[in-house]
């Protein structure tokens, strides 16, 4: 008999019309959009912070950190926290879908052009879920990229 494979659990939220996860055990919280303070001379994908019971949380805007098209915060806009070896951290994200559990067979590596680029440092892997691809990605690892690393035109 198999041996059942071991399955693990993402929280898959969309940029635009892709699909991207991240570990469910990185997650601290969902949020909706709340009040932001801008933060003057930072780097453009840093949105600001803002004040979540008392601990001051850094907000990055994921499509600007991640080179993509940027575009005004909506309804369905969240803000994903989770734990950063500094301090919180909360990615804003065009909408939070769903939690997903897969199993390691549901996930490949990325393809060779995107092991071999800068994305590889972030892109844990790709599950394919019928006609769906989810871009599993390590939030901690975006941010240990430097500024001047910022990926060009998205995945």
């Amino acid at each position: 008999m198999d041996q059942p494979t071991p399955t693990q659990q993402y929280i898959v939220f969309r940029l635009g019309k892709e699909e991207y996860a991240f570990d469910i055990v990185s997650v601290k919280e969902i949020k909706d959009l709340d009040e932001i303070a801008k933060v003057h001379r930072t780097q453009s994908y840093i949105e600001g912070v803002m004040n979540l019971r008392g601990k001051l949380v850094t907000i990055i805007d994921l499509r600007k950190r991640l080179g993509l098209e940027t575009k005004s915060p909506g309804e369905a806009t969240k803000i994903v926290v989770v734990e950063a070896p500094d301090a919180p951290v909360g990615f804003l994200v065009d909408e939070v879908s769903e939690v997903l559990r897969l199993s390691a067979s549901d996930v490949e590596a990325p393809p060779s052009y995107v092991a071999d680029s800068l994305e590889s440092e972030y892109v844990r892997g790709i599950a394919k879920l019928g006609d769906r691809l989810i871009t599993i990605i390590d939030p901690v690892k975006i941010l240990e990229l430097s500024p001047n690393e910022t990926p060009e035109g998205g995945r």
